[in-house]
């Protein structure tokens, strides 16, 4: 997972103020960017995170805008 190319694509999320999800599949827990989401200014406070781990192996995690 490039985690600059996941920012970019947030913060263009929050920029014209979309209600969409995104879901990222990636072979690693990505529980890192979560909480990088949330430690980033930009981001902070606006989006839910979840990730849970397929039979497969592969990792599936769920970036929500957080309703207010």
């Amino acid at each position: 997972m490039r985690r600059p190319i996941v920012f970019s694509i947030v913060d263009k999320m929050i920029e014209v103020d979309c209600q969409d999800s995104m879901v990222l599949i990636c072979e690693h827990d990505p529980s890192g960017l979560g909480y990088q989401l949330d430690l980033r200014r930009e981001s902070r406070g606006c989006y839910e995170f979840d990730c849970d781990q397929r039979l497969d192996g592969a990792w599936v995690a769920l970036v929500r805008r957080r309703l207010t």
